[in-house]
């Protein structure tokens, strides 16, 4: 299973031009590429607070965004963090038994192979 994501620590000002600031926010783990995906693609957003607006570099977020809706920003931040880390366990949990799926089956081939080879060995 792979590791949850979570954000380690505030969020921290690299950068101000104007009002706006570039903020960067550090994750637990560099996400793959599966995670990256439920991340962008959010159950909730706004036209102001998405994904789309944001990048991530290798283990951090980065976004512009004015002092005053970095609190609005960090709870979409967190909301689609655990979105994602939610979307990927679904999707390895669905992996899994497909896993255990196919491997019955290939088990029960196995089984009436040595069964139709058992009845037949005296012919």
């Amino acid at each position: 299973m792979a590791e949850e994501i979570k954000r380690v620590g505030p969020p921290k000002a690299t950068d101000l031009k104007g009002e706006e600031f570039t903020w960067s926010i550090q994750l637990s783990a560099a996400p793959s590429r599966e995670w990256s995906k439920f991340f962008s693609e959010p159950a909730e957003s706004t036209v102001l607070c998405h994904p789309r607006r944001l990048g991530m570099m290798h283990q951090a977020l980065v976004f512009k965004s004015d002092e005053g809706h970095l609190p609005t920003w960090l709870q979409y931040v967190d909301k689609w963090i655990a979105g994602a880390n939610k979307g990927l366990l679904e999707l390895e949990e669905a992996e899994k038994q497909k896993k255990a799926k196919a491997l019955a089956e290939e088990e029960e081939r196995q089984r009436r192979i040595r069964e139709v080879n058992d009845k037949v060995k005296n012919l």
